[in-house]
């Protein structure tokens, strides 16, 4: 969005203005500009796209890269992950909206169209959606026609895409067109005005694309005089659709069959003098509608593959590096627009940014997208100064240094974020494989209730008689002394007051099978280069993606499903969270349940996406969970952790003293958490735990768990014990 609305004159125009911006940007998320499917039918159009091929295959080492990366370094993504095969050359596509752009000769002009037609298509939907941006909607259409470059001053091809343009901004009375193409142009008036239905979807937009490419990919980009040119009244009735449309030739476009679009464009190219046209213009792509903002639909489909989950993928990927994104990026539909429009100096500074932002977008603190190694990560030296929480949702907090005996004031960041939802099904099969210890665990946690209610004696109204106080007052009577008239007792309530916080470890390490965990927990090895780090950390991770065992994290969302299905009863209140991170500047914080939120079925899908990151910087996330239990009201706090190992990360817990480090750094958190009010607790099922939770819980509660398999049994005892206390 622009930083400032000055367009009018007026503040409530300008306002006007930037609304229609926000409104046109966000609702290409709204109406799925970027849920595009190649293989989806569209709603309006007879389908051409499946008998569409690719207008020119890759070269083999593009190919080569391409289908690596898309079944290979990033499992689950892509349109079509089944290469095809033509002439012994493999074809594989990383997204669905690449994929339809290498269906035409002219990828530019591809986008473009396309781009225009999907722009036509969200203002139809957005003036019927919301209607009272009406008025500024229509005010800032008009504003960017009288912007628009004079027709007749373009190129012929430009002109036509020009046209287009205009149409789509509801231009009204009559434009240029050249006389050559005025049928043409009357056959794109009719495919754009389908598009205007509500019902019309992004595939929609494409089957459009496809037949507008078909009538104008073939129009000579030459200058004409302006008396070449004539006007179309645009008042006029649109032309009926023709009664049987000539698929096979706009076929011949994307088959590799012929040489141009229809019969309309190849004609009329032919009435005009040949000789005009045996040195055409470079094309040009159209000047912007500022109120559209930028528009990279293939790039945002690839941003939002990263980001999807690759659980399911059974295979074990390979790391992507900068040289194959480096020769993916070079066939990019937008990339290559950039080329056009800033040269080759331009071109590479654009490819350097892209790069530099797509392998920040792969290594982002999200669940969904740790599949991802080589290249370079974003990351602050440890003997560096204080950080800032410059982001939403981010918070900076001191780390203890036990070597200085001092804290390094904001030396850690932490991203807090909600967990992505998953399924369902893995909560409701934990209960359904553990109904036996479901029971069981209810019913202990049914014997809590009687136990809510304190007998109070000495009352002088109650439910029954205080024997003690009964016999008293004899005796008192008996001597001759005044006898007390408190001899009742009742059974008072005493409410609950529990608030505990379950924080997870997510590290690499509980990807380990609980049946062959042979590796010792304390061998942590980690590579202090940022990019061997990643490939540290993938190879840890690759262990998690065979499911034919459970895994360590597994058990631990077992438990934790078990205790809250029992914890809904009591009335306690508690929290879910999960933490991981990749160095200081980079301590994941993720959030299954807050505090006070309400129980609900997307619980259990976020629990679902429970999965291993990177590495364990405790001392952080202690201190963040903390900060959480300090805003409830509530008289028992428990900060309950659940963990597989000793903190490690990078730069935080190396051999040697940086070992300790980390530890003490923990001790430190838990002990600030004790001095708030809050009772720590850590569970580990690291069998070599009493090696370091000595240290690291001095003077605090912790349990090591030998047999980890027991952690869903154990579990909702220790709760119950801790709340008890």
């Amino acid at each position: 969005l622009p930083p400032v609305a000055d367009r009018f004159s007026h503040k409530d125009e300008n306002f006007g203005w930037y609304k229609v911006i926000a409104t046109h940007q966000s609702c290409h998320i709204e109406f799925g500009s970027f849920d595009f499917d190649f293989d989806t039918p569209s709603t309006l159009f007879e389908d051409l796209r499946p008998n569409m091929q690719p207008a020119a295959k890759l070269t083999p080492d593009a190919s080569a890269v391409v289908a690596e990366l898309a079944q290979a370094a990033i499992p689950g993504i892509g349109g079509d992950t089944e290469p095809e095969e033509e002439g012994g050359i493999e074809t594989a596509y990383l997204t669905d909206m690449g994929r339809f752009f290498d269906m035409f000769t002219d990828r530019t002009l591809a986008l473009d169209i396309f781009t225009v037609v999907e722009d036509t298509r969200l203002d139809a939907r957005i003036l019927h959606e919301y209607r009272g941006l009406a008025a500024s909607y229509v005010q800032t259409q008009a504003f960017s026609l009288a912007e628009r470059p004079r027709v007749e001053e373009l190129p012929m091809r430009e002109a036509m895409v020009e046209f287009i343009v205009r149409i789509s901004l509801r231009q009204t009375g009559t434009i240029k067109v050249p006389k050559a193409y005025t049928e043409v142009a009357q056959q794109i008036r009719r495919i754009i005005d389908t598009l205007t239905d509500i019902t019309a979807t992004v595939e929609d937009s494409a089957e459009a694309s496809a037949r507008i490419f078909a009538l104008i990919a073939d129009v000579p980009n030459n200058t004409i005089p302006e008396e070449e040119f004539e006007d179309v009244d645009l008042d006029d009735e649109i032309p009926e659709e023709q009664e049987e449309e000539n698929t096979e030739e706009i076929l011949q476009m994307f088959g590799g069959e012929g040489e141009s679009g229809g019969d309309e464009s190849a004609e009329s190219g032919q009435e005009m003098d040949e000789q005009e046209f045996t040195d055409e213009e470079s094309y040009d792509s159209p000047e912007d509608v500022d109120y559209r903002g930028e528009f990279k639909p293939e790039m945002a489909q690839l941003l939002s593959q990263i980001s999807m989950d690759a659980t399911d993928f059974d295979g074990e990927p390979e790391p992507i590096t900068q040289e194959q994104l480096e020769e993916l990026l070079q066939n990019s539909t937008e990339l290559e627009q950039g080329e056009m429009e800033e040269g080759e100096e331009g071109q590479q500074q654009q490819m350097d940014e892209m790069l530099q932002n797509l392998m920040k977008e792969m290594q982002q603190r999200d669940p969904d997208n740790q599949q991802f190694g080589d290249g370079p990560l974003v990351h602050v030296p440890e003997e560096g100064g204080p950080l800032e929480a410059t982001e939403p949702g981010t918070f900076v907090y001191d780390e203890w240094d036990f070597r200085a005996n001092d804290y390094k004031p904001k030396w850690c960041v932490v991203h807090e974020k909600e967990m992505a939802e998953g399924e369902g099904q893995f909560y409701q099969d934990t209960l359904n494989d553990h109904s036996a210890l479901v029971r069981e665990i209810h019913r202990q946690f049914e014997l809590v209730m009687p136990e809510m209610y304190r007998k109070v004696k000495r009352l002088e109204d109650g439910e029954e008689f205080d024997l003690d106080a009964v016999i008293e007052s004899v005796i008192d009577r008996r001597t001759g002394t005044t006898p007390s008239d408190k001899v009742f007792w009742r059974r008072n309530k005493v409410e609950r007051d529990v608030a505990v916080a379950f924080l997870l470890d997510l590290s690499a390490s509980t990807a380990e099978a609980i049946d062959e965990n042979k590796r010792p927990t304390d061998d942590w090895g980690a590579p202090d280069d940022p990019v061997e780090y990643m490939v540290w950390l993938r190879s840890r991770r690759a262990e998690g993606l065979r499911r034919s065992y459970k895994r360590i994290v597994d058990i631990e969302k077992e438990g934790i499903i078990l205790l809250t299905s029992a914890l809904e009863q009591t009335g306690d209140m508690y929290g879910i969270y999960g933490f991981s991170g990749y160095g200081r500047e980079n301590v994941e914080f993720y959030v299954m349940k807050e505090m006070e939120e309400r129980w609900g079925p997307h619980i259990p899908r976020r629990i679902d996406r429970i999965a291993p990151l990177h590495a364990t910087r405790m001392g952080p996330a202690i201190r963040h969970a903390t900060s959480k239990l300090t805003q409830v009201d509530a008289k028992s706090r428990i900060l309950f952790m659940i963990s597989d190992g000793r903190p490690q990360d990078r730069g935080y817990s190396r051999e040697g003293v940086e070992k300790e480090y980390a530890v003490h750094d923990t001790r430190v958190a838990f002990d600030e958490a004790r001095k708030e009010g809050v009772t720590p607790f850590c569970l580990t099922v690291d069998k070599n735990g009493h090696d370091y939770l000595k240290t690291m819980m001095q003077g605090m509660s912790y349990e090591v768990l030998s047999d980890i398999t027991m952690l869903p049994t154990r579990l909702p005892q220790l709760y119950r014990e801790l709340t008890q206390a």
